[in-house]
């Protein structure tokens, strides 16, 4: 057996699957590190270790590499807040509690929420990749009912206003309290904002 044939053997095969992953998370290193200018494709499968042709055998354009970074931002896990949220507590606290696990996940790697943010504005000029920011927006708020229908359904309560609508104002303040830490980067800051809008939430359930 030949030597190229011996390292065809020996090599491991990987799924498309797999290999998207790992060159969304070295796309996501690539720009946190160096900015979103240097994120070439080539950039990004050096990062990866991979071939350059592997980034066309795994993503078909700039937007399905750009989708798939922004659906990274979609997965903010909320589950250290549930065993806290209890009927037997005021409403205030339940939302405060849903509300400090967002914020303690964002703290995890506020690089990556930064980068997330400069690619939707990116997106916003340039004509192909325009429809990015609006999936995007209805991809959060849809994620926001879908906690919202949790928090009421734990913690004993229901809203007196529409869900959807009230979806829209947490998105709008979550995004609203990161862009100014970004900015000021004083987390107590932000934390005392966030429970402020807690006690206005609470006033919206019964």
């Amino acid at each position: 057996m030949s030597t190229a044939q011996d390292a065809r053997a020996g090599r491991k095969h990987v799924s498309a699957a797999v290999r998207r992953e790992q060159l969304v998370a070295a796309a996501l290193r690539v720009m946190k590190r160096d900015g979103i200018a240097a994120a070439t494709t080539r950039a990004i499968c050096a990062e990866a270790d991979m071939p350059h042709g592997a980034f066309h055998y795994c993503f078909r354009s700039k937007q399905e590499l750009h989708t798939a970074l922004l659906t990274t931002g979609l997965n903010t896990s909320l589950d250290a807040a549930w065993p806290s949220i209890s009927p037997d507590l005021p409403a205030v606290d339940n939302v405060r509690t849903m509300l400090d696990a967002f914020w303690t996940a964002f703290q995890a790697d506020p690089e990556a929420e930064l980068v997330l943010g400069e690619l939707v504005t990116l997106a916003r000029r340039e004509p192909e990749l325009r429809e990015l920011p609006a999936w995007q927006h209805r991809e959060y708020v849809a994620k926001a009912v879908a906690h919202l229908d949790r928090l009421a359904e734990e913690a004993g309560f229901d809203y007196s206003v529409d869900r959807a609508l009230l979806a829209e104002l947490v998105v709008s303040v979550l995004d609203g309290v990161a862009s100014s830490w970004f900015s000021h980067r004083d987390g107590e800051l932000a934390r005392a904002s966030l429970d402020q809008f807690a006690v206005m939430f609470a006033t919206l359930t019964r």
